[in-house]
Order: structure tokens, then sequence, then C-alpha cells
């Protein structure tokens, strides 16, 4: 049975994922809390408009607008990631359901998945849907009671580290298994 393509790939997520940490480094000290806030709405704007899960994003940009019309714009600041952690965690767990997100992109090139890979990327589903309900949850905690700093950095350079191992690990599992599942 086929399984349904990813739809086309818009140019917002990749974007937002380098745009994310570039503002918190140079826009925060340069400009302050209230540009960063802004950046932070013109990134979700840009998700919106690319059209794919517009009311999430509608519901992200109107967030950020009331926090930041009530004063509130660092915790609309510090919140940001959690959002996009949360939405990202549902994305992959949610996917579960049907056809697990990870055998989908799996499936782009190499359409013909045997069942191993088929639960190989169930797996791979989960680890990714754990890890990014992890650094929402590590994201929240420091957005909450942690100063700015901690935060940023956490948020800015030690979570996408973390996301670079992991892809790291995978693919270097991933070499492991189809090697062992290949016979000579």
């Amino acid at each position: 049975m086929p399984v349904p393509r990813p739809g086309p790939r818009h140019w917002s997520s990749p974007l937002s994922m380098v745009l994310f940490p570039a503002a918190l480094w140079i826009v925060l000290p340069l400009w302050g809390i209230h540009a960063l806030l802004l950046t932070f709405m013109v990134l979700a704007g840009a998700h919106w408009l690319a059209g794919e899960h517009r009311i999430r994003w509608a519901l992200v940009l109107a967030t950020l607008m009331v926090l930041l019309v009530s004063g509130q714009a660092e915790l609309g600041v510090r919140l940001y990631p959690v959002i996009v952690n949360v939405s990202l965690a549902l994305l992959f767990l949610g996917s579960l359901r049907t056809t697990p997100l990870v055998e989908r992109l799996a499936r782009l090139s190499e359409p013909d998945l045997p069942p191993s890979g088929v639960r190989y990327t169930r797996r791979v589903t989960w680890v990714w849907g754990i890890f990014m309900g992890l650094n929402a949850l590590v994201a929240l905690v420091l957005a909450l009671w942690a100063p700015l700093h901690v935060w940023q950095v956490w948020a800015g350079a030690i979570s996408y580290g973390l996301a670079a191992l992991l892809m790291v690990g995978e693919w270097l599992v991933r070499q492991h298994v189809r090697r062992s599942t290949v016979k000579p």
C-alpha cells in the first residue's frame, strides 16, 4: 500500500530553524527583548503565510501579540521555543496513529521500504517525539525560573547541539542496522 508523501516543502521551517538561534544571539544583545519578540512574531507569521498548519501558527502569533501588548515580551520570547518544541513533539508522536513521520521521510528516498525499515522508522519517530517533548519541558522550566542568559544558552545553543547529536547518532545507528540486515 503506497504511503502518502509529505506535502510541499516550505521555506519557512528551515529558515526559522536557522533564524531562531541567530536572532537570539544577534537581535537580543543589539536591540533587546521587544525586538526579539517581534522577530519571533515575524517567524510565526512566515509559517502562517506558508500555509502549513495555519490555525496553529495563527494561535502562536496571537499569543505572542497578547504577551507583547500586555507587557510580557520576555515571557513571550522565552515561550517561543516551548511552543515550537511542543508542536514538533505532537507532530512526530501524532503521526504514529497513521504513517510515522520518519517513515514518510524515508520513503522519499526509498519508496519500497522493507518491514524492518518500517519498524525502525516507527522507533525513530518515537525517539524524536520524546526528544522534542523533553526539550519543551526543559525550555519551559528555564523560561519560567532561570535567568535569561541561562535560558538563552539552552534555547539557542545546547538544545540545537543535542538535536545535532541525535541526528548524527541516529544516522550511525541506521548505517549499522542497514549493514546488519544486508545479506552477503
